[in-house]
């Protein structure tokens, strides 16, 4: 018995050893784990148009580690994108682009990525869609032909070149339909090139281009201009100027406005939230047609005259909502001029409220203008627009006389609007010489004021007597003068004294909305303040 069992014990210590090894040979357990030594990616630098893909390709050192897992990120996704190592491009400026590998995130690589426009030349017949993001270059006369239109997305900038090769300045035809829907982070440009940009250039009248000229005699016109900066037009008209061959202005006499509808324009014209300055002529120019003009900013327009809105025959306007810093004349011209019946230019029409208007009429050299004038038999309804440091009041030089060459309609009301002013006084010597240099003063002076005019008005007598104060303006500091706007300026009203409408009657003698693009557009409602912002 002893032996079997010492044998059998000898035989279990030959036997364990084996069983042993054999529970640790796996080769699975036993692998070791490759470490990530080095991450690279083929790229450290891109430049990009809008829309442009990049794909980028991560390299791992071994190449046989197991995790190749990267994250990847993108500074600014509003600039550029990133999934799984394609970037897309948006929307110019510039993003970095991080790939971090999973297995060792120190080991993370960076890409730049600049963002550009994409740049195109135009000329001639011009139709379908500038897409988003793109700088055009004009180098002749641009036109959308009848029966076609022209869309142009949000971030677009139009450089226009000074002159043709006939030295005409270079206009912006529209016989068709037009569709300008720039965005508020990323508006439209129509302008001339960046090194041109300065105010002598608009006194001199000197690099400018020719504006937008809208002549689509259709009933069903649609012209769109939607967070858009539209400056330095104004070219002078010679014989070559497309808008003289057809008649609408005359070679030595005119200049180019920014907008203008032609004497034919039986459509519909929607201006909002746009920035329209620095023009040698007037902001827009109305002839023909319906039109909204509303939430605007209209500066420096006007060299030698120039309003930033001017009507005449033919034409349904409603402006609203809008600042007017340092027109040259008037904020607001309003006349039947051109009414003619018998041919189709009926008599003009017009409604203004809630409009800013701050320094009309000290660049002009005479008495014609300062803030709003009416004439020659158009219908208008005026009222809590708040006029400040401007030369004069409303002027309507003749009232209620029938006939195109005569006053306005006496149905008109031009009526609770408020005229401020501040200590400031002109030292211009045009002004001095004239004895018209303190705007209070100047308010109740004029020749022209009609005696139906701002009865209800709140008119200041001395100088800060309203104490009308804004946000963010200098009212006894800057000078009268002055055409240059400061981006900082904030003409929100944060003092008015009582005295507007509710207008709620005032706004039926005009269309208050129209449709264009597919989308109806309404007027903002009257408010019972004065100005465009409270």
């Amino acid at each position: 018995m002893k032996k079997i069992f010492g044998f059998m014990a000898a035989m279990a210590l030959m036997i364990m050893p084996a069983a042993t090894l054999t529970s640790c040979s796996s080769d699975d357990d036993n692998e070791t784990e490759v470490t990530l030594s080095k991450f690279t990616i083929d790229q450290t630098a891109a430049t990009l148009t809008p829309g442009e893909t990049l794909n980028v390709t991560a390299q791992f050192f071994p190449e046989d580690v197991k995790d190749k897992t990267v994250t990847w990120t993108s500074s600014d996704e509003a600039v550029a994108t990133v999934s799984n190592g394609v970037i897309t491009a948006v929307k110019p400026g510039s993003a970095t682009i991080t790939a971090t590998p999973s297995a060792m995130p120190s080991l993370a690589k960076t890409l730049t990525v600049s963002v550009t426009n994409k740049a195109i030349n135009a000329s001639g017949e011009v139709s379908g869609t500038w897409e988003a993001y793109t700088t055009v270059t004009v180098t002749g006369q641009l036109k959308v032909p009848a029966g076609k239109s022209l869309t142009i997305e949000e971030g677009v900038e139009v450089i226009f070149n000074s002159a043709d090769a006939t030295g005409a300045g270079i206009e912006f035809t529209v016989d068709g339909n037009i569709y300008c829907q720039g965005t508020t982070v990323a508006p439209i440009l129509f302008s001339i090139p960046a090194n041109e940009r300065k105010f002598s250039n608009v006194t001199d009248c000197k690099n400018l281009w020719g504006g937008f000229m809208l002549n689509n005699t259709a009933a069903n016109a649609e012209a769109l201009f939607d967070n858009c900066i539209i400056e330095y037009a104004g070219s002078a008209m010679i014989e070559t100027s497309p808008s003289v061959t057809s008649g609408i202005y005359t070679a030595g006499e005119d200049y180019g406005v920014q907008i203008t509808t032609g004497p034919q324009f039986k459509g519909s014209l929607v201006v909002t939230n746009c920035t329209i300055r620095n023009g040698y002529a007037d902001g827009i120019y109305m002839q023909g047609g319906d039109a909204i003009i509303a939430n605007n900013t209209f500066s420096g327009n006007g060299a030698t005259g120039g309003e930033a809105v001017n009507v005449k025959a033919g034409t349904s306007t409603l402006v609203a909502y809008n600042v007017m810093y340092s027109p040259n004349t008037n904020g607001l011209k309003l006349s039947s001029s051109g009414q003619d019946d018998a041919a189709g230019r009926g008599q003009a029409k017009c409604v203004a409220y809630n409009n800013t208007i701050v320094n009309a009429g000290w660049r002009r050299d005479g008495s014609k203008g300062g803030c709003i004038y009416v004439e020659k038999n158009i219908l208008v309804n005026v009222f809590n627009n708040l006029m400040v440091n401007c030369k004069y009041r409303a002027q309507a030089p003749k009232w209620g006389t029938p006939g195109v060459k005569d006053g306005c309609d006496d149905k008109s009301v031009i009526d609770y609007n408020c005229y401020a002013a501040s200590a400031i006084v002109s030292t211009l010597q045009q002004d001095i010489d004239d004895q018209t240099t303190v705007p209070y003063l100047n308010y109740v002076s004029n020749k022209n004021y009609a005696d139906a005019v701002d009865a209800h008005s709140v008119i200041a007598k001395a100088a800060n007597d309203l104490g009308v104060k804004f946000a963010n303006y200098a009212l006894d500091t800057n000078k009268l003068d002055n055409a240059n706007y400061d981006s900082s300026w904030d003409f929100t009203a944060t003092a008015l004294p009582d005295g507007a409408t509710d207008g709620a009657s005032l706004t039926s003698i005009v269309k208050t909305s129209l449709s264009v693009g597919g989308k109806t557009y309404s007027a903002p409602s009257p408010q019972k303040f004065f100005g465009a912002k409270k």
